[in-house]
């Protein structure tokens, strides 16, 4: 393996590095490196044009071996797609599913279902009586539903060749971000209006959860003295448990924010991380222009079936992932976009050492991902409404629509409130449609309000953990419509008691 160059050279970086995203769409296409769009909703020509995608991108300073024959290459194509094909046709009666890597095998060497929550039996068609209703992982799984009504659009077959080295090419040692996907990227925040990229540095990590710390780690290089990192609470509880597991000398965890200075309780600059929309109240956050100190805004959720559009973002560290964006949480890619080239470079020096890049499948299946969702929009023949976006937003509506109805007949708990405003992406006002319901409970003796979820078999996280009152719960509304419904049910039940 040829030894890595760590850029610590800005100047120097600037020449290795990729320039900010160019306004020109020719440059955006000449980057892009795709190829023609995909032209019919069969599977086969979405992985034909993968191949063709893989083809069009392979260095050509060498000569490369001879292609196979065609009846060789259309052989194993045939293989892959089958296997993926027979894996996706069980339907493990709607509550489970097969994939290629399913390990179980029944007695007749058939893979055996793997059963979704709450369900059993060889075809999971078996509901577990009285199952608990969990709400309080963050997994997006509501999307499943509309990649299995669209398999062409996020069906990528990798061969076994396909980039596996450290360096996405050849010669490119410290650039380990794929100019498709970066080019993805792009268009999909030009689609939705939400952030502004023109000009600016994009670091890619393995999830956002990489960068954040990526982030705080790289500012507080920057500073002469120990950084002082703050969230306001409620806040993800990701800030703090990070902040203190890989604290150095150069930075701390310190609660609060003072935002009447630069300085917290312990003195020393201020780094400051906000969730805008906020995780887990879903509020747009800003920090007040007089305050000093650097901010870290995570917009993990400002997308628009999760909140409404109101500007294109353009702060100086911004953070987004994947997962909330098309439920592809397992994938792990998350991207931060940057103005200065010195804190880009620190970030992606973080990124190479403490993972040596970002996980080039994950990044051509994200690319693919991204890239659909953008074609969703733009391709004439498909109705926008079948986007990923309304999709998304129809599903929350109608869930807050359901919770709303069943805490409306108990003064026992309230819910957060949000005000519908204009979205310059769907054109309209937006109800709101959150991911997570922020529950406080209302009487006296409740102090402790996930333990009162679960007693009625409701497992949510507790306030504490966003820096909160226990009072608080956050119950997710991320995950399968059949994790809702058994949530409704639990919640009814609860409510019914008085």
């Amino acid at each position: 393996m040829k030894n890595p160059v760590i850029c610590t050279n800005s100047e120097v970086c600037e020449r290795l590095l990729p320039r900010p995203p160019s306004a020109s769409p020719q440059a955006r296409d000449d980057d892009r490196g795709w190829g023609s769009s995909l032209k019919t909703c069969a599977l086969c020509v979405s992985v034909l044009f993968n191949l063709a995608f893989w083809y069009s991108s392979a260095p050509q300073q060498v000569a490369l071996a001879p292609p196979a024959p065609a009846a060789a290459e259309s052989s194993w194509l045939s293989a892959a797609v089958q296997a993926a094909e027979t894996a996706a046709m069980r339907s493990c009666s709607g509550h489970g599913d097969v994939f290629i890597d399913t390990v179980l095998v029944g007695s007749d060497g058939a893979q055996i279902c793997e059963c979704h929550e709450c369900f059993t039996g060889p075809d999971c068609a078996v509901p577990i009586p009285d199952c608990a209703a969990d709400a309080d992982s963050g997994d997006p799984q509501l999307f499943e539903d509309y990649w299995r009504r669209h398999p062409e659009m996020g069906t990528v077959v990798t061969p076994g060749w396909y980039r596996m080295g450290y360096q996405i090419r050849d010669g490119q040692s410290m650039n380990f971000l794929n100019n498709a996907l970066e080019a993805a990227i792009q268009e999909l925040h030009a689609l939705t209006g939400n952030a502004v990229t023109e000009g600016r540095y994009i670091v890619l990590g393995t999830g956002s959860m990489q960068l954040i710390n990526a982030a705080v780690h790289s500012l507080a290089l920057q500073q002469p003295n120990v950084s002082n990192v703050v969230a306001l609470a409620p806040y993800y509880g990701a800030y703090e448990l990070q902040t203190k597991i890989f604290s150095t000398a150069n930075y701390r965890w310190a609660g609060e924010p003072e935002r009447s200075s630069s300085t917290s309780l312990n003195g020393g600059p201020v780094i400051e991380l906000i969730a805008s929309p906020n995780n887990p109240t879903a509020t747009i956050q800003e920090v007040p222009s007089n305050t000093s100190g650097v901010v870290v805004y995570d917009h993990a959720y400002y997308w628009p079936h999760l909140t409404a559009i109101t500007k294109a973002v353009d702060n100086d560290i911004m953070l987004f992932t994947l997962s909330k964006i098309t439920g592809h949480a397992g994938t792990r890619i998350g991207w931060a976009i940057v103005k200065d080239l010195d804190l880009s470079v620190k970030m992606m020096n973080y990124v190479f050492l403490n993972t040596l890049g970002v996980s080039h499948d994950s990044q051509l299946r994200a690319t693919q991902l991204l890239h659909s969702v953008v074609k969703s929009y733009t391709r004439p023949t498909m109705s926008p409404e079948k986007g990923i976006f309304h999709y998304g937003h129809e599903v929350l509506l109608a869930r807050w629509a359901r919770l709303e109805a069943i805490f409306s007949k108990s003064s026992r708990f309230s819910v957060q409130h949000i005000e519908t405003q204009h979205c310059s992406f769907f054109g309209k006002k937006s109800a709101p449609s959150p991911g997570y319901a922020w529950v406080y409970c209302e009487r006296d003796e409740d102090v402790d309000c996930s333990e009162v979820m679960l007693r009625a078999n409701i497992t949510g996280r507790a306030g504490m953990f966003f820096g909160s009152s226990n009072r608080y719960v956050r119950l997710t509304l991320l995950r399968r419509q059949t994790n809702f419904e058994n949530l409704a049910a639990h919640l009814s039940v609860l409510v019914s008691q008085g």
